[in-house]
């Protein structure tokens, strides 16, 4: 048997060499020096061999181990090495099959019918609150227990609309997994209705007559020309924020007035042609000059090639005074429509400056005006108004004015 003196003293030469152990096992000693275990049997009239790595990082102790357990499952009719495959086999499919790798697969497989912002919000979830339980867990071996440890993680945070967002999710992934044949049932099915309910609230909005206060603290707090550039063209336009933040100068046509948003950037996956009020033209000539080389209208400063974040405006209204929960930055579009409906303007004509999908489904199917004009002298007037807020002057509503 050998012994550690035996095997340190072990010198290389001009060939390799073996050092028996006993019973099939051997060191084997290369030229460089190298020294490492080998397992010879037979099995089936045939000489096989096993490597059981490199010494010292397998110890004598640990080869003998591995020794004897191939010899039991020799005694059992297994192949020692035919079982070896198997298991790596195994392993790189489990691999191969994670939850991570079926979540890419669905992912892929749906990417034709959403925009690459839902793509990349998408994503962005479930790194945040799923991967880091079960990415690199094969999908077939993920109990119920795991799934609701995830979504009560979310719960926990007091995110509850994202802790749905997150069933429905790893159930669609699963879902994928059972008709791959990578996972045999769906864990996440039966969380459906797990995470407990809420109460619907919605984004709170500046009053109207509130925005004298507002617009000027807007103007005496300090914030980049950009950002503050953002928070204008939202107010102005009546846009969703990201519609806005991730504008792109191609986008705008400053002697037309007009911004056309694609596709692929709104919520009903329609474009949109926003007419530009002179305010909010005389707002993206000032930062024109600003537009980096990705052709974003409202670059970040920390990371090129990307848009300012949400969190850039929050923090705006932050330094103005405004506390999380009071203002909110989209709710200057219900802000906007309050006012609009209440000046006596067309609601066909606020509804469709807003982006909204009709819930008629025939009216919806035929009613495919644009009201461009109509939305133009609309944003126009909301402009004005809200330059007049800014100054102070008492603005008279359409409706009472037509009285």
């Amino acid at each position: 048997m050998l012994t550690l003196p035996k095997i340190k003293n072990a010198k290389p030469t001009g060939r390799p060499y073996k050092l028996a152990d006993g019973q099939g096992l051997t060191l084997l000693v290369k030229p460089d020096g190298a020294k490492s275990w080998r397992f010879r049997y037979r099995y089936g009239g045939k000489e096989n061999m096993l490597g059981f790595g490199s010494w010292p990082e397998v110890s004598i102790a640990e080869a003998r181990e591995q020794r004897d357990a191939a010899r039991a499952q020799l005694r059992s009719g297994v192949d020692p090495a035919g079982a070896r495959r198997e298991t790596r086999v195994a392993r790189e499919l489990a691999s191969a099959n994670t939850f991570e790798a079926v979540a890419d697969d669905w992912i892929e497989t749906n990417r034709a019918k959403w925009s690459e912002g839902q793509v990349e919000r998408i994503r962005s979830s479930l790194k945040r609150d799923v991967f880091p339980a079960l990415a690199k867990r094969p999908i077939a071996e993920i109990t119920p227990a795991e799934v609701l440890e995830v979504i009560r993680k979310v719960e926990k945070r007091d995110a509850l609309e994202q802790a749905t967002r997150v069933v429905q999710r790893m159930t669609a992934i699963f879902a994928r997994g059972v008709q791959t044949l990578r996972c045999p049932t769906n864990p996440a099915r039966e969380m459906r209705g797990v995470v407990k309910k809420y109460r619907v609230q919605h984004r709170p909005s500046l009053p109207a007559d509130k925005l004298p206060e507002f617009l000027k603290k807007m103007d005496d707090t300090g914030a980049d020309a950009v950002t503050k550039a953002a928070l204008q063209l939202i107010i102005l336009t009546g846009c969703r924020v990201n519609e806005v933040l991730q504008g792109n100068w191609s986008e705008i046509d400053l002697d037309a007035a007009l911004w056309r948003i694609p596709a692929e950037r709104m919520k009903m996956q329609r474009p949109h042609d926003v007419p530009l009020s002179e305010q909010a033209v005389e707002a993206l000539k000032a930062i024109q000059p600003l537009a980096g080389k990705h052709g974003l209208i409202f670059p970040s400063p920390m990371k090129p090639g990307h848009p300012i974040h949400n969190n850039a405006l929050l923090l705006y209204l932050r330094r103005m005074g405004y506390e999380a929960g009071t203002v909110t930055v989209h709710g200057f579009r219900a802000t906007f429509s309050t006012w609009a409906n209440e000046s006596g303007h067309d609601p066909d004509v606020i509804e469709r400056c807003l982006a909204h999908q009709d819930k008629n489904a025939v009216r919806r199917a035929y009613n495919r005006a644009q009201h461009l004009e109509d939305r133009r002298k609309l944003l126009q007037d909301w402009a004005n108004f809200i330059d007049a807020q800014r100054k102070g002057a008492e603005v008279i509503p359409i409706r009472r004015a037509k009285r």
